[in-house]
């Protein structure tokens, strides 16, 4: 097989392999669709906070993954953007999975934090440098006038009458812990939806060298300085990384979401969804044209 020939081949098992993983996403995007729909059954009065609350949230995740969807039709630089997204989406699926697998308490708390923010959104300030920046909006009340307000913004005030800053004090790591007490298969998809993400991503979003340097090169010997080598990092590493991050918080929400509430035949569609994930990856590692031996991935119980 001469270079070009090689090289056309290459170029169509890539294509395949990002053709496959979207049909992934894409699917999971319908299992998004299917489980809120239940939701809405289950609370078709809009009365249950600790419904109501992860639907929405579910909505917000779904919204996330058609954007990674639209960023990787093409293999071009745009899936940078990706990994942003994908940040936000994982954290926003194990939130919903968390508040769901709590209860109504939570769900109430993460509404007492979304009223006393927006509260605190009406008058805003900020110092850099020697300039003071105001941004305030009158509405002409007072925080006594809303029920409930006062007592959320004292609940997000620290001792020394700082604002705290998010919604709850349990690390991801805690709240993971909660939802695979409920669902282990759910704990294990979050787990490995943040392995895979939170780091190159908040280096990505942090703005450092490293984060610039990493979408070149990603785990490399060098950085990609060809058209053909971007093409392979675009998809055996960036492309994977969204996609099993993604996949797997999606994974993860349905399925402890449809655990607290007894829908079963969504945790089915997740396993064979997973194992379809799984041939994917297998396929990318047989046809893997200089596989790293120097790599190596292991799991074990604590």
């Amino acid at each position: 097989m001469n270079d070009d020939t090689f090289k056309t081949d290459r170029v169509d098992i890539l294509a395949k392999f990002q053709d496959t993983g979207r049909s992934l996403l894409s699917a999971q995007t319908r299992a998004l669709d299917a489980i809120i729909h239940d939701l809405v059954n289950i609370d078709s009065d809009h009365d249950r906070e600790d419904v109501r609350v992860p639907l929405l949230m579910l909505q917000a995740v779904g919204v996330s993954v058609h954007s990674v969807l639209a960023l990787t039709r093409e293999r071009s630089m745009a899936i940078r953007d990706g990994f942003g997204i994908t940040r936000s989406a994982v954290e926003t699926a194990l939130n919903a999975a968390y508040i769901s697998t709590a209860g109504a308490s939570q769900a109430e708390q993460s509404i007492r934090y979304m009223r006393q923010k927006r509260w605190r959104d009406l008058n805003r300030q900020a110092s850099f440098a020697d300039v003071k920046v105001t941004a305030v909006r009158n509405i002409g009340r007072e925080a006594g006038e809303f029920p409930g307000l006062e007592e959320a913004l004292a609940e997000f005030t620290d001792g020394k009458g700082r604002e705290r800053r998010s919604w709850t004090r349990l690390s991801i790591e805690d709240r993971i812990a909660i939802v695979a007490k409920l669902n282990r298969q759910a704990g294990i998809a979050f787990g490995s939806a943040i392995f895979a993400i939170y780091r190159p991503a908040s280096e990505l979003l942090h703005g450092s060298y490293y984060g610039v340097n990493y979408f070149w090169q990603g785990s490399r010997d060098t950085p990609a300085r060809s058209a053909e080598a971007f093409d392979e990092l675009w998809v055996t590493e960036h492309f994977v990384t969204l996609l099993c991050s993604l996949f797997f918080a999606v994974s993860g929400a349905v399925t402890a979401i449809a655990a607290v509430h007894k829908l079963g035949l969504h945790g089915e569609l997740q396993e064979k969804l997973a194992q379809k994930l799984g041939h994917l990856i297998s396929e990318m590692n047989c046809a893997d044209p200089d596989p790293d031996n120097e790599h190596e991935f292991t799991t074990q119980p604590n």
